[in-house]
């Protein structure tokens, strides 16, 4: 599994971290969600850390956590692969570009950031088969029309 690959087990620990409040460091990754409870208060464990509040109630999300894994019976790693996954675009190249036209059509979006599941190389199937698709739609440019981001959004140079 791409995911499992992603999310190495000591990635895992400092994502639970930040939930726990606390050194997670003696746990098994691929073992149980940790029994113990998270500490409240501010983020002690990510001092130094650019970081930002992830989890409004940590003993709420810990439980949450601990239901999932129960469960489904998924280990603390799995668990944090479940609670980080992303939207993905499954199926063929004609498949991908009809669902990224509908969200664009109805203004469900209108920009994606992708993120290849390998690298390098991860995007190239995309940008050599789904793109094309996209262009011949027309919501995917084919060129542009200046040389900076800022004249490709009609944005007025800087004095």
């Amino acid at each position: 599994m791409i995911r499992h690959q992603q999310v190495s087990g000591a990635t895992a620990i400092l994502f639970a971290e930040q939930l726990w409040n606390r050194d997670l460091s003696a746990y098994d990754p691929d073992g149980p969600v940790p029994e113990v409870d998270p500490l409240p208060g501010e983020n002690t464990i990510s001092k130094g850390r650019a970081s930002v509040r992830m989890f409004d109630d940590r003993l709420d999300t810990v439980r949450r956590w601990r239901e999932l894994s129960e469960a489904k019976k998924l280990s603390l790693r799995e668990v944090v692969i479940e609670v980080t996954g992303r939207q993905s675009f499954i199926g063929s190249a004609a498949t991908v570009a009809e669902t990224i036209n509908r969200f664009v059509q109805q203004d469900a979006g209108d920009g994606f950031i992708l993120v290849p599941h390998i690298v390098p190389g991860g995007l190239d199937e995309f940008a050599d088969q789904v793109v094309p698709l996209l262009q011949e739609r027309g919501v995917f440019r084919a060129e542009y029309t200046g040389t900076t981001l800022r004249e490709h959004l009609g944005l007025e140079l800087p004095g």
